[in-house]
């Protein structure tokens, strides 16, 4: 009996047994984990440099693998997409004195991150020929806890916050209107749909090039304090927005 539990205590020793409770878990509105994974290449034809956010220490491993998956699909499109059209480029044109190689690079930024709201953009580039290239940008804000990506009206309770956002960028544009096209005002009330993402202190909406302003005034962003939309913020998101 006595050497019976001797190998029991052993193996306890030798094989400790891990619970879910022994993975380091990170405190409930720390930031999530946030690495990169880079992806580069070059030929006569084509040359790219990818940025790929690579996120850790989500609860649920599988919406974890999801969030990841969705920027690297993404980005790996893109890649694969302008690649195809550089090759035809080429093809067709191999009897050129200069063929220009197209380039194509993405990248992102986070702009938020902080338990349960993470808010980032990527940014999307491409040189295909002409004075200069073009990118855009592609914002998502996720809600952790829910574990999915949140439209703009779900930051929000009923319908007048729209209304303050819209007024607050027609504000700013009346401040700075040689920045802008003559119709931008106009525009921005026909838009139906506003881009959007968050910071520390603001949320910002932005426009694709040349939706409001020429090329040299680059994406045009538009910061509006969460403190003039604490009345029409979700109680849950106004306590983590402005309260902290």
């Amino acid at each position: 009996m006595k050497l019976r539990y001797f190998w029991i205590i052993l193996f306890v020793f030798l094989f400790p047994v891990h619970t879910y409770a022994d993975r380091p878990v990170l405190p409930s509105h720390a930031p999530l984990l946030a690495e990169e994974e880079k992806k580069e290449g070059k030929n006569e034809y084509f040359e790219y440099q990818l940025r790929i956010p690579h996120f850790s220490g989500l609860k649920n491993e599988v919406f974890q693998t999801k969030l990841n998956e969705y920027y690297s699909t993404k980005m790996m499109m893109f890649k694969r997409k302008l690649e195809k059209e550089a090759k035809q480029y080429y093809d067709e044109n191999k009897g050129a004195l200069s063929i220009h190689p197209y380039v194509g690079s993405t990248d992102y930024k986070i702009t938020y991150n902080r338990k349960p709201l993470l808010s980032l953009y990527t940014s999307y580039y491409q040189y295909t020929g002409g004075a200069h290239g073009m990118y855009e940008w592609r914002a998502n804000t996720f809600d952790i806890d829910l574990e999915k990506e949140l439209m703009l009206a779900e930051l929000f309770t009923g319908a007048g916050y729209e209304q303050m956002i819209r007024q607050e960028i027609l504000k700013q544009i009346q401040q700075n209107k040689d920045s802008f096209f003559p119709d931008a005002t106009e525009k921005i009330c026909k838009i139906s749909e506003l881009k959007f993402f968050l910071e520390t202190e603001n949320l910002v909406v932005y426009f694709p090039l040349y939706e409001l302003a020429p090329y040299s005034s680059g994406i045009p962003e538009f910061r509006i304090p969460y403190t003039l939309l604490q009345e029409q913020l979700k109680g849950k998101y106004q306590k983590i927005l402005i309260d902290k």
